[in-house]
């Protein structure tokens, strides 16, 4: 089943896979293995995780000036853009908009193999735009460590 953010997009015209491409908002996407994302971050975790962090800005960025939407106005569909980056659904456990901090926990990390460096830059450079200030994303617990859900800190 299709997330309801991905159904606007795709009635909107602002989604399309055709001729071998994936369109999201005018940006062209590349799906690949998440294996692939642990084999990179093993590389360099450090450099993985700015890049994403770039990245992923710079995508949210993009996305907000195609749909006419500010920061704040793309905090309402924060969940279905998770589910747009296929980074699984999130809970947010607390969102402060005047500290600048979020926790954000996910109950089926699609990702948790790769997570020390993939998710949380990908969290960091989706909450950089969202509060108009750059900030990090540390990982705090997850179920390869004994947890039952994995939790992430941005500030």
């Amino acid at each position: 089943m299709l997330s309801p953010f991905i159904k606007k997009l795709m009635f909107a015209r602002q989604f399309a896979m055709m001729d071998g491409k994936i369109e999201v908002l005018g940006r062209r996407q590349v799906m690949l293995p998440f294996e692939l994302l642990s084999d990179l971050q093993n590389v360099d975790e450090q450099k993985t995780y700015s890049i994403i962090k770039q990245d992923i800005n710079q995508t949210m960025e993009a996305f907000a000036k195609r749909i006419g939407s500010s920061p704040t106005g793309m905090f309402k569909n924060i969940e279905e853009i998770f589910e747009c980056f296929g980074l699984g659904k999130p809970e947010i456990i607390v969102l402060d908009q005047t500290r600048k901090a979020a926790v954000i926990r996910f109950h089926d990390n699609p990702v948790q193999q790769v997570s020390a460096a993939v998710l949380p830059g990908a969290l960091a450079g989706m909450f950089s735009f969202l509060f108009g200030k750059p900030v990090d994303c540390t990982f705090k617990k997850c179920p390869v460590k004994g947890g039952a859900t994995c939790e992430f800190h941005i500030n």
